[in-house]
């Protein structure tokens, strides 16, 4: 990172809504970013669904900091992050077909938590053992603070992987509920979406944060059963969703 640039933007683009599993809905994303004003960009990543993060991205100007549609892809032992993406991107594909399916919508790919033992945990190992295959498989950068992770010394290990490779990093608070948006971030030259992906594409960003309070993980224990009940109910239209 080059010292000659002040990072003072913060971004936070891995949140989830109730249209996967999260529980605000995207309006109340909105507001709550807009109230706290402590970012500058965000971006909704749902699981593999678009619809509240494409309905955010038209709210745009409604709001005092941008916004990037995107998702996260579930890719076969892995997630990526999709940003500027809007169209479906497939389930289960390998990491490099789902960067390059990224890449053919103009986006970027960001890998998700890579310390996460249980989404893939032969892919950790094969992560620390040649971290190199990030770059080669095309990766835009990686996710090395990540807020609200299951598995202990995750952002450890995560950090252990990038050490020495050249490939930008970021912070994210992948929060499922309103009071923890914002307490992974991503630091950046600039304010607004366009200067975030230039600092993205020049390596020039810093990952921070704070783990999720203990209330967040309670709420989205207490809560995570009738939203999986409900899942097939929610709206599959942008003309249906959201919202309050």
């Amino acid at each position: 990172m080059n010292s000659e640039h002040v990072l003072t933007g913060r971004a936070d683009i891995h949140m989830h809504t109730n249209l996967s599993d999260g529980i605000p809905t995207a309006q109340q994303v909105l507001d709550n970013v807009a109230k706290r004003g402590h970012l500058d960009v965000i971006a909704i990543t749902d699981h593999d669904r678009l619809e509240a993060s494409l309905w955010a991205y038209s709210q745009r100007s409604r709001y005092p900091f941008d916004i990037i549609p995107g998702v996260e892809v579930t890719a076969h032992k892995a997630h990526v992050l999709g940003l500027w993406v809007t169209q479906p991107i497939p389930k289960n594909l390998s990491i490099p077909e789902t960067v390059s399916a990224i890449h053919e919508q103009g986006g970027v790919a960001i890998l998700a938590h890579p310390g996460e033992f249980l989404i893939g945990g032969d892919q950790v190992l094969r992560y620390l053992r040649n971290p190199s295959v990030l770059l080669e498989w095309g990766l835009d950068g990686v996710e090395v603070f990540n807020a609200g992770t299951m598995t202990p010394g995750n952002n450890i290990l995560a950090q252990r992987i990038v050490r020495g490779l050249n490939i930008p990093l970021v912070g994210n608070s992948d929060a499922h509920t309103l009071n923890a948006i914002g307490r992974g971030h991503t630091h950046f030259s600039g304010c607004n979406a366009a200067d975030f992906r230039r600092a993205l594409a020049a390596g020039e960003t810093a990952a921070e944060g704070v783990r999720w309070q203990i209330t967040d993980y309670l709420k989205l224990s207490i809560k995570s059963i009738p939203i999986k009940r409900n899942k097939s109910t929610l709206p599959n239209s942008l003309s249906t969703y959201p919202t309050a």
